[in-house]
């Protein structure tokens, strides 16, 4: 996930991304990464404003590395276990949990 820009850019780890360029950068959707802003368990972020999300390529590694796994037998740790799944109520133009 690093490039070799970290050692010309001493910023580039702490510098603010969008989300297209965090989603591309990790290798999600960017549905992915506003789907576990909702429910949780996704990587640190940065709310600029009401509408504008940004992210560290620090806390993307940070997130990434913390779910290091060396076999199956570890996803008993998995972060992700009894959520419920999600869908887009366009009546009320927000996320709601599936029943």
């Amino acid at each position: 996930m690093q490039d070799d820009k970290t050692n010309a850019d001493p910023d580039h780890l702490d510098r603010l991304i969008r989300e297209p360029e965090a989603a591309d950068y990790l290798g999600y959707s960017v549905r992915a990464l506003q789907n576990w802003r909702l429910r949780g368990g996704g990587p640190r972020f940065v709310r600029v404003s009401r509408r504008s999300i940004r992210y560290r390529r620090r806390d993307l590694n940070a997130w990434a590395n913390g779910r290091m796994a060396s076999s199956t037998a570890d996803s008993e740790d998995e972060p992700h276990r009894g959520v419920k799944a999600l869908r887009r109520d366009p009546r009320r133009s927000a996320w709601v949990e599936e029943s």
